[in-house]
């Protein structure tokens, strides 16, 4: 059994067989990426880790490892994901039920703004995600909104303009389920 971080990879299916559960569905690999990602900073033991990429935090081992989850059956991708209920009940979760609690809510919350809204909720996770990550990766005195934006359309110019509109309450959201202070 392989350990990172002191977390088991053994439990992560089950926990993203959780998620699958609490999301109903996953638009994509951008989408499944970002979910994964706020895993992570929501408490779930993920053993990945992430970086900066075109589309926000990034990580190459679980794009690999989804292509591993796929090939085991448990994950269909064809433009979407689809959980393969079956071999899901396989698998075994981990999730706290606090745990578990708090990221319902999170993504109830991100539901429930891009429908009052009326935005893509894949590039709002995007938005929301590479705003959260770049919060957590510059040095505290710059942890403020106005350099986090100025620093989110240097890093993402050919999507300057569409997250604009999401950026505000992408921000609040962050700051409403205690990511960001």
């Amino acid at each position: 059994m392989r350990r990172e971080n002191g977390n088991s990879l053994y439990f992560f299916p089950g926990n993203l067989v959780e998620i699958f559960k609490i999301r109903k569905r996953i638009l994509g690999k951008v989408d499944l990426q970002k979910t994964v990602y706020f895993m992570k900073r929501l408490g779930v033991p993920v053993p990945f880790n992430f970086r900066w990429n075109i589309f926000g935090p990034y990580s190459y081992d679980l794009a690999h490892y989804c292509d591993h989850l796929a090939v085991e059956d448990l994950l269909r991708y064809s433009g979407k994901y689809v959980l393969n209920e079956t071999k899901a009940k396989t698998y075994v979760s981990n999730l706290q039920t606090r745990t578990r609690e708090r990221i319902e809510r999170f993504f109830q919350k991100i539901e429930e703004v891009c429908d009052r809204h009326d935005y893509n909720s894949v590039y709002f996770i995007e938005c929301t995600a590479s705003l959260d990550f770049i919060f957590m990766n510059v040095p505290k005195q710059c942890r403020k909104k106005g350099p986090i934006y100025s620093l989110l359309d240097a890093l993402k110019p050919e999507k300057a303009e569409l997250f604009r509109r999401f950026r505000e309450d992408a921000w609040n959201l962050l700051f409403t389920e205690g990511l960001i202070q």
